[in-house]
């Protein structure tokens, strides 16, 4: 098991409890007429290298939308709306990298984890976060790990709260280690209740965080971007711009997929 699709986390993937029932609705392939004029629509405004076009056409391609299902130009797509420091396709290409069976290479798949964290995309922080943690792409590094996370949690990501609450109970996260994340808890007012000693040894803790809640981040869908009367406004949008290229880093217009990717994750109720 020597990629993403296949870590043994703590995480399964399961859409609904993180996103609205609205956010949640995949994306089918299609090629009626529509769709079709959609995805034209689109490939003109890419081809006038137009950064949220250009990760739209990519998504499309994806998926089969309008066109046929095409991997290579998807990914193509996506790593020419990387070079412009869009946030959301950096975090797709190195999704791409991680899970697709045909483009397996975890090297570049961090590297474009890495950019988008940098660009303000948490989930990329979050996974990062979680690929360092648990070694599971042979490379552990507790220090990464920690710098990531701590990046995920100051956005306020629920999920990356959980992983932390998770490390902090299981007794990971220390003043050697998790060494930011710690900080942060600290900082909070953790509620400890009384423990009990257990043939000498003192039992498991049972912490209660007061994670804030509320990210500052909007999480919209794909859906919300290409189809309905939202397209409409898009375009308008996009051919109104000032200038040929669209550098928005969609750090803060991030766009969250729930299909065979690891960006969806409800913590195992087991463990906690």
């Amino acid at each position: 098991m020597t990629y993403l699709k296949h870590l043994s986390l703590i995480f399964i993937l399961f859409c609904t409890l993180l996103a609205k029932p609205s956010q949640a609705i995949p994306i089918d392939s299609c090629m009626e007429e529509q769709c079709i004029a959609y995805f034209n629509k689109w490939k003109v405004m890419a081809i006038a290298k137009r950064v949220n076009a250009m990760s739209a056409l990519a998504e499309l391609y994806y998926q089969g939308y309008g066109t046929e299902k095409n991997l290579d130009k998807s990914l193509r797509y996506f790593r020419k709306a990387s070079r412009y420091q869009f946030a959301y396709a950096q975090y797709r290409t190195g999704i791409f990298y991680l899970m697709e069976d045909k483009f397996i290479d975890n090297e570049a798949g961090i590297k474009y984890l890495r950019k988008a964290a940098r660009n303000g995309h948490v989930e990329s922080a979050f996974l990062l976060g979680v690929i360092f943690g648990t070694g599971e792409l042979g490379i552990k590094d507790v220090g990464e790990s920690d710098k990531w996370l701590v990046k995920a949690l100051k956005d306020q990501h629920s999920t990356a709260q959980r992983y932390a609450g998770f490390l902090y109970k299981s007794g990971q996260v220390n003043e050697n280690h998790y060494i930011k994340v710690n900080k942060i808890i600290n900082n909070l007012k953790v509620t400890m209740p009384a423990m009990n000693n257990t043939k000498g040894q003192v039992a498991k803790k049972i912490t209660e965080i007061p994670w804030p809640h509320g990210s500052r981040t909007e999480v919209i869908t794909e859906q919300d971007a290409v189809f309905g009367d939202t397209f409409d406004f898009e375009i308008a949008d996009l051919q109104s711009a000032a200038s040929t290229t669209n550098n928005d880093t969609g750090s803060q217009r991030q766009v969250r997929k729930c299909e065979k990717i690891l960006s969806c994750y409800n913590v195992d109720r087991q463990e906690f």
